[in-house]
């Protein structure tokens, strides 16, 4: 009878590996902060409150308008690779501060997304990373930009179904980055279809194609409802900062692009 005996050994096994996998994956996926405003904080108040005032001062002393802002919300090292930064939204100057406006998902319901205005801190909140990517549009574009995101157009290219990796050449789910590239689209072609857009962005745009395996496109979504598949063929395309980076280029609209350490004096 020992094959019985080896045989629910065998079946423990795999119920204990199952289990931890599972655990694993939870922990790897679940915990994924991208374009959120809840979860544990790395960094404390002070800190992040030092971050914004740095970010600040910064676009002050350059006489910024508007610009675009990135945040990691994973250690780097977790990101695929060449994601540096998960989570992007505008700055709009406001007196000497800067408002920030975002597309968050929800968190009692993560596959809907609503566009939320907060602060400099407010968006660093949940930053693994002491930088920040910056995108500066030309002067006369922050101003057009400015304008254009303070009116009711801003909001015509909201997709409410959120996913996570979202494929910005699809309509049917859109996150952060792909937001915001809709947004820019909309504003140099002054096209609010979206239907429109996708089909000259799959003209001249070129997404970021994230690799996955077996693991990651097909066990991974049970994990994670924010992993959504279906807007994927093949390949698995998102957006980046560099992605917006490279739209601006092709519009003429860019001035500088670069990565901006953050200090803290708190220890």
């Amino acid at each position: 009878m020992n094959w019985k005996k080896n045989l629910t050994l065998l079946f423990l096994f795999f119920v204990i590996g199952m289990a931890t996998f599972g655990q694993y994956l939870n922990l790897e996926y679940r915990t994924v902060i991208a374009s959120t405003q809840k979860g544990e904080a790395l960094f404390t108040r002070e800190i992040l409150e030092e971050y914004g005032t740095q970010i600040i001062a910064h676009l002050n002393d350059n006489d910024v308008e508007m610009a675009i802002v990135s945040r990691s919300g994973q250690p780097r090292k977790k990101l695929p690779e060449g994601i540096s930064f998960t989570h992007s939204a505008f700055w709009l100057r406001n007196g000497e501060g800067y408002d920030v406006y975002n597309l968050y998902h929800g968190e009692d319901n993560r596959l809907i997304s609503s566009l939320v205005t907060d602060t400099a801190a407010d968006f660093l909140r949940l930053t693994r990373e002491s930088d920040v990517g910056v995108l500066l549009p030309k002067p006369d574009v922050q101003i057009a930009l400015t304008t254009h995101i303070k009116s009711v157009n801003y909001g015509r290219v909201h997709q409410v179904n959120y996913s996570l990796i979202s494929n910005p050449l699809d309509t049917r789910f859109q996150n952060c980055n792909e937001f915001m590239l809709d947004v820019l689209a909309a504003f140099a072609w002054g096209e609010y279809d979206a239907n429109a857009i996708k089909k000259r962005l799959a003209k001249d745009f070129r997404p970021t194609e994230i690799k996955a395996g077996f693991i990651r496109r097909h066990v991974a979504p049970f994990v994670d409802e924010r992993l959504v598949m279906a807007d994927h063929g093949q390949q698995i395309y998102t957006t980046t900062r560099l992605d917006l980076q490279e739209f601006l280029e092709s519009q003429n609209m860019l001035d500088k692009a670069y990565v901006l350490t953050l200090n803290s004096t708190t220890n």
